[in-house]
């Protein structure tokens, strides 16, 4: 490891297992480590929050259950560090998460099968509205496959020792986008807003966070090609909006109906009334939902491209 490299080291308020996060979104690796016993690393490429400088990062736990970093690009440890919190949902107190199995059996075998799992968040807004954008009307699979071409193409490549990473675009990348494969209709249209709209500060992430839910949804869906399906999206898994749930979610549904062994998929209604047990974590608890179905293991499409 070169002697100049920044690091950073954060310690989680509650259980938590970096393992899970990172199985989460499929980039859990393990590699030889000074010691020549394989260790394992999660390792992390995005725009940081503000100038959307390129950067990487090196993941790893320790035994107290810290988690330590190494950063690799130029941009201050301590930005770099609260982004990476938001984004493991290390920023947010776990210690009661505990408490909502005592009083769900449904939930304490969720906390069983995913031991010290908290969702992986959105590296920001801007990535995860775009996301919303590219995958329009279109398989995940597909969609996943374009915003990795993009992140090849027109991109930052970041080398985190030895393994190759590549960032989303940058806003002005996308804001001058004249056209690329797989993006059909409008979406090249929208992505040039979005794009403009970043620029201008209008996707910042914290201070999106800082608002209510109803006025980031306002704000969020004032951009071209982002309705209220798209806006809660972007709340909920890029500005970690942990005491929420979401709305019209059909496979969310679906988990809640096998899990709790119900006649028929619940409404909306039904599914407040459960979760009322789940405060204050309710989203945590559907995502957890979400990871027990096929194909619902993680968002392998929010991680860098590798």
């Amino acid at each position: 490891m070169k002697a100049d490299l920044q690091t950073f080291e954060i310690a989680p308020q509650g259980d938590y297992s970096l393992e899970e996060g990172a199985m989460f979104i499929g980039a859990w690796h393990r590699a030889p480590s000074d010691s020549g016993d394989p260790e394992g690393h999660l390792h992390l490429a995005f725009l940081t929050d503000g100038d959307w400088t390129p950067v990487g990062v090196c993941l790893k736990q320790d035994s107290r259950g810290h988690v330590l970093g190494t950063i690799y690009g130029d941009a201050p440890a301590s930005g770099v560090a609260k982004q990476v919190a938001r984004i493991l949902s290390l920023d947010v107190d776990g210690r009661g998460w505990p408490d909502v199995a005592k009083r769900d059996p449904v939930v304490a075998q969720l906390q069983r099968r995913f031991p010290g799992f908290r969702p992986v968040n959105w590296s920001n807004a801007y990535e995860a509205a775009a996301w919303c954008i590219i995958s329009s009307r279109i398989a995940m699979r597909q969609g996943q496959g374009i915003k990795d071409r993009m992140s090849r193409d027109l991109g930052q490549s970041i080398d985190v020792h030895g393994h190759m990473l590549w960032t989303f675009p940058a806003p002005d990348r996308l804001a001058h986008l004249e056209k690329f494969a797989g993006l059909f209709g409008r979406k090249v249209e929208y992505l040039n807003a979005l794009g403009r709209a970043a620029l201008v500060g209008e996707l910042d992430t914290e201070t999106l966070r800082s608002m209510t839910a109803e006025q980031a949804l306002k704000s969020l869906q004032r951009l071209p090609g982002i309705g209220a399906f798209g806006s809660q999206l972007v709340r909920l898994r890029a500005l970690s909006a942990v005491d929420e749930l979401p709305a019209e979610e059909l496979r969310l549904m679906g988990a809640l109906r096998t899990e709790y062994g119900l006649a028929r998929e619940p409404d909306q209604k039904a599914l407040e009334e459960l979760a009322t047990k789940w405060r204050p974590y309710r989203m945590w608890v559907c995502v957890c939902l979400r990871r027990t179905l096929e194909g619902g293991a993680g968002m392998t499409h929010s991680r860098a491209s590798q």
